[in-house]
């Protein structure tokens, strides 16, 4: 596996460790560093020069021990060795840009891309953590039993809907994968506690035992595997797996959730014919929201082609 860093990254931390604000670094280090820098001012070409600060920056990134913690947190994810092409660790300039990735090139190749603050490694414990959460995302992409794909169901679900079952999906996958760290005695960036209370917050309407047996079950797992993990972030009630109306189900017409149910026997055979034409599969048994209902109501009395889409 080829390792590669990023020229600013490898800037920004060894001056990070020039300042003092990483642990361990001894001030004679510091001026040495300072001395090297200084004599490459004196190198008249401009591209020599700032080739020569490029290798100083990268002896010191070897010096003060940061490449061979990068490597470190590599070497405990063996399987990456095997399945991926390329490692590159590159600058996050804010934390929501940080995070792990695997990219596939016209050859086939894998690339996994680690963006990380500079800031992390004035910690290195904290980076460590962050390094193992990431790394584990990579491992479970490659892990043929984990079955990953960049398929979220996106059949049939609106942007806001889409955009939902992405943050559980990434809640899930994030609990599964601290819990793993946990059991093998690994830091890591969420401890149990935190990780409960942010499924509570995102499953709150699933009952308190049905919340607990769950998020245990994520927790403990040996094994994760991606479709598991989308169908409960995508049908967490598993409703669509039911053709009756049940509240908080789909509607079988515009697909969104509903606990208003249209009454059965209130529905016109002129109206259940006229959703038949647009929806061959559906049967008054599957029922409809009391809003499609309604439309298609109003559209049979004014003989104009009904609109479902909300």
């Amino acid at each position: 596996m080829q390792l590669l860093f990023d020229d600013e990254l490898i800037e920004s931390v060894v001056f990070l460790c020039a300042s003092g604000k990483s642990p361990g670094v001894a001030s004679l280090q510091i001026r040495r560093f300072h001395a090297e820098r200084e004599r490459a001012y004196s190198v008249l070409d401009p591209d020599e020069r700032n080739a020569a600060f490029s290798r100083i920056h990268r002896a010191w990134f070897r010096e003060w021990g940061v490449e061979q913690c990068l490597l470190s947190a590599l070497a405990e994810f063996p399987i990456l060795e095997k399945s991926v092409h390329a490692a590159a660790f590159r600058t996050a300039r804010r934390k929501n840009e940080e995070g792990a990735e695997l990219y596939v090139n016209a050859a086939g190749e894998r690339h996994a891309i680690v963006a990380v603050r500079s800031e992390r490694f004035a910690d290195r414990q904290s980076l460590l953590a962050f390094l193992r959460h990431e790394l584990m995302h990579v491992s479970d992409m490659v892990a043929p039993a984990f079955g990953y794909s960049r398929e979220m169901g996106e059949a049939g679900q609106t942007a806001s809907q889409l955009r939902v079952v992405r943050e559980r999906y990434r809640l899930l996958w994030d609990i599964t994968i601290d819990g793993r760290l946990t059991r093998s005695n690994r830091c890591t960036v969420a401890a149990f506690e935190e990780r409960r209370s942010e499924f509570d917050r995102a499953y709150g309407f699933l009952d308190a035992a049905k919340r607990s047996a769950v998020f245990d079950s994520h927790w403990n797992a040996v094994q994760p595997r991606h479709r598991d993990l989308i169908l409960l972030a995508s049908d967490p009630r598993r409703l669509n797996a039911s053709n009756l109306p049940v509240p908080g189900a789909p509607c079988p017409l515009c697909d969104f959730a509903t606990f208003e149910w249209a009454e059965l026997r209130a529905l016109k055979s002129e109206t259940a014919n006229a959703i038949q034409k647009d929806f061959p599969g559906w049967t008054v048994e599957q029922g409809a929201c009391f809003r499609c209902a309604e439309i298609y109501e109003a559209a049979r009395g004014l003989e104009l082609p009904p609109t479902v889409c909300l």
